[in-house]
């Protein structure tokens, strides 16, 4: 059910992302107009969205920084009231971030909150302050680099994390000790003094690249969790917010062994888990974010109706996207016909929805490795012909 907005009237909502498509489809639940600058373009996306534009530096998977900013003053100049959402790809980048957000209502964290939480030599001594176990970090390379992992601050998704070895490591790299644990998530809204749990999550990675071992493959949500874990995240979530002042949508990443959580980064926008939590809001997340952002909180985390998950679909070989390819229909950001993909490359997310998460699981992975056996003998067939 949508809002009653005034649509036409209303200064549209610029969202930023590497892919903007959820945000999109959130904000399309409650009439929101918005345009969106990411790296794909897909098709769904163009279906939300007034005006789509692609903002990607050519074969890589940051942005463009003059594309992005000319595509952002030429479809929403700051004179025209424009509003920016972001998501993922600013990690790395509060600068542009800045300068994006000039003369707009920047509805999310500040470059500075963005600067600080991602920022190991700031972030990990602020837990310890708070009293929030993590691994162990450091900056310089440990002589025996066994149980060691090395990370990009600016990075996300998993691209950003590889097991330690001997060579040097990217300038700005951190290390931090493997430990044991399930790889979870906590979603939560924040209004900078103290926080909402939306939702407990389960991830899952799917290193198909030698050199992405850690990328990101999937997760589902509603994920039950030990009372003592759920209480003692909530007390220490609120000192996090009320220390760094995060605002709106964000997701921290943490390692659960039986009833000890450990922390391991802060993600200070939107994530992809959003969409586990969606459609339990009559007005889509994406609402709930900007009043968040602008200073108010639910009064509660509406119960899940379901359990939700949701798994990247990588390619097997090389394929170009052909117009009769026809996605099942609980694919989601679909790439346009005559898209090139390399192998392993990501190609579309399928969801699934379960009583259970257990059952979640099973059937997204089911619906994952589906298209993605079509898609071998789609491709085969094509270079074959």
């Amino acid at each position: 059910m949508l809002m009653a907005r005034g649509v036409a009237a209303e200064a549209p909502y610029v969202i930023a992302a590497v892919t903007g498509r959820a945000l999109a489809a959130s904000a399309a639940r409650a009439g929101y107009p918005v345009i969106v600058l990411d790296f794909f373009a897909d098709r769904d996306t163009r279906a939300l969205a007034r005006e789509v534009r692609i903002v990607a530096a050519a074969g890589a998977l940051r942005f463009d920084r003059t594309a992005l900013l000319r595509a952002a003053d030429s479809l929403a100049p700051p004179s025209a009231g424009a509003r920016l959402v972001y998501g993922s790809g600013f990690e790395g980048c509060a600068g542009l971030l800045a300068r994006l957000a000039l003369g707009r209502e920047l509805l999310g964290n500040s470059p500075d909150v963005v600067a600080s939480v991602r920022d190991p030599s700031r972030f990990f001594p602020l837990l310890d302050r708070l009293g929030i176990h993590h691994p162990e970090v450091r900056r310089t390379a440990p002589e025996d680099p066994t149980g060691w992992l090395v990370k990009n601050p600016g990075g996300a998704g998993g691209t950003h994390v590889r097991r330690a070895t001997r060579r040097p490591a990217r300038s700005g790299s951190y290390f931090q000790r493997l430990e044991a644990g399930d790889a979870c998530s906590v979603l939560f809204l924040a209004d900078g003094r103290r926080g909402l749990i939306l939702g407990f999550n389960r991830q899952w990675t799917r290193p198909l690249r030698p050199d992405r071992p850690f990328l990101y493959g999937g997760a589902v949500g509603a994920v039950p969790m030990p009372a003592p874990v759920v209480s003692d995240i909530q007390d220490r979530l609120d000192a996090l917010i009320a220390a760094s002042g995060v605002l709106g949508l964000n997701g921290l990443d943490f390692l659960l062994d039986g009833e000890r959580w450990t922390a391991l980064e802060l993600n200070p926008r939107p994530t992809a888990t959003m969409e586990l939590y969606d459609l339990d809001y009559q007005d889509g997340l994406f609402h709930q974010h900007i009043e968040a952002c602008r200073g108010s909180l639910p009064g509660a985390a509406a119960r899940p109706r379901a359990a939700r998950a949701q798994a990247i679909v990588h390619a097997p070989t090389a394929w170009a996207v052909t117009p009769l390819f026809a996605f099942p229909e609980w694919c989601a950001d679909i790439p346009v016909p005559g898209t090139s993909l390399a192998p392993g490359g990501p190609v579309c997310t399928v969801h699934a929805e379960a009583p259970t998460p257990d059952r979640a699981v099973a059937m997204v992975e089911a619906r994952r490795d589906e298209v993605e056996r079509t898609l071998a003998v789609e491709a085969a067939t094509t270079v074959g012909g």
